[in-house]
């Protein structure tokens, strides 16, 4: 019996498609929320201060419409640059927001929760088809004081804001790499011929 011969080619297009169906599946489910920063406030009443969080889709493969909000730190008032926010697939977006604490609060530490909920964008709402997902639990305090021991930083957006583009070559090189080195075992198996 004669033993087959192995075509060195046809795992490397098995990889490049099992990298593809991978990377296809990666819709809403990855999407990452960091904690807000800072999450720990220092204020007097009568004061605010600024503060962001990231909504990460580094590995999404569709534009997310995301919304958001902080609950638990009533009666502080909580705002936001703005109210929902699309994400570009393979991006990070940070959105900012401000703490407002009344002259009439108690002193006392408030302890709220910010959750962001995000659906696949489609021309300008989110689609139907596609299940949100809402990650939530991030903590945030704020402690209502009489006398601060610790200044309030600006957080603000950054003048220069862009597109990162490291995750979209990271994985066009690793294609790359697939495809160049199945086309050359391809050739070297058709000259041993």
């Amino acid at each position: 019996m004669k033993p087959r011969s192995k075509k060195p080619g046809n795992i490397y297009i098995v990889l490049a498609l099992s990298l593809g169906l991978l990377l296809s599946l990666q819709t809403v489910q990855s999407l990452g929320v960091t904690r807000p920063v800072p999450y720990d406030v220092q204020l007097m009443k009568g004061e605010e201060a600024g503060f962001y969080f990231e909504i990460q889709a580094v590995t999404s493969t569709e534009k997310q419409l995301c919304t958001y909000g902080i609950s638990g730190l009533e009666p502080l008032q909580v705002t936001f640059e703005k109210n929902e926010a699309v994400i570009e697939a393979g991006s990070i977006e940070n959105v900012y927001g401000k703490v407002k604490v009344p002259d009439d609060a108690q002193i006392k530490t408030y302890s709220g929760s910010l959750s962001v909920s995000c659906g696949a964008y489609t021309e300008g709402q989110v689609s139907g088809s596609v299940v949100k997902t809402t990650v939530g639990g991030s903590p945030f305090n704020v402690r209502v004081v009489e006398l601060r021991t610790r200044e309030i930083r600006d957080i603000g957006p950054s003048k220069e804001a862009g597109f990162d583009y490291t995750t979209i070559i990271i994985l066009l090189a690793i294609i790359i790499i697939i495809v160049v080195t199945g086309v050359y075992y391809k050739l070297a198996y058709k000259k041993k011929k």
